[in-house]
C-alpha cells in the first residue's frame, strides 16, 4: 500500500473566514477611533472659534491643548512644555489617550448620574 503524499491545503471557507474576521476587526477599530478622532476635530474647533481665537498663533497650539483639558495637558507636558513650531509624536499620542480615557470616564459617570436620577 502506497500512500501519496499530497500537501495540506487549507480549505477555502476557512481562508474565507480568516479574511472575514481580519477585515471586520479592523473595520471595528477604525470606526471606534474615527468617532474618537471626530470628536477631538469638535473639541479643538470649539477652542480655536472661543478661548483660542486671539492667541498668537505660535503659542495657540498650547492654548489648544489647555483648552481640550487641562488635566491631560499637565499629565503629559506638565514642566515639559512644547516650543513653539515643535511637534512631539510619542506626547501627542499620549495626551490623545488621556483625552481619550477621560471623555470615556465623563460619559460613564453622565450615564450613572442618568440612571440615577430615572431609579429614584
Amino acid at each position: 500500500m502506497s500512500m501519496s503524499t499530497r500537501p495540506l491545503r487549507p480549505s477555502w471557507a476557512l481562508l474565507i473566514a480568516l479574511f472575514l474576521a481580519c477585515v471586520g476587526s479592523a473595520l471595528a477599530k477604525r470606526k471606534r477611533s474615527s468617532k474618537t478622532s471626530a470628536n477631538n476635530v469638535v473639541e479643538k474647533q470649539q477652542c480655536e472659534e472661543g478661548p483660542c481665537s486671539d492667541w498668537d498663533p505660535d503659542h495657540r497650539p498650547l492654548c489648544l491643548l489647555r483648552c481640550q483639558s487641562d488635566g491631560c495637558f499637565d499629565k503629559v507636558y506638565a514642566g515639559n512644555e512644547l516650543e513653539p513650531g515643535e511637534v512631539d509624536a510619542v506626547r501627542s499620542r499620549e495626551y490623545t489617550n488621556c483625552l481619550t480615557k477621560e471623555r470615556g470616564e465623563r460619559l460613564r459617570a453622565e450615564r450613572t448620574a442618568t440612571r440615577s436620577k430615572r431609579g429614584r
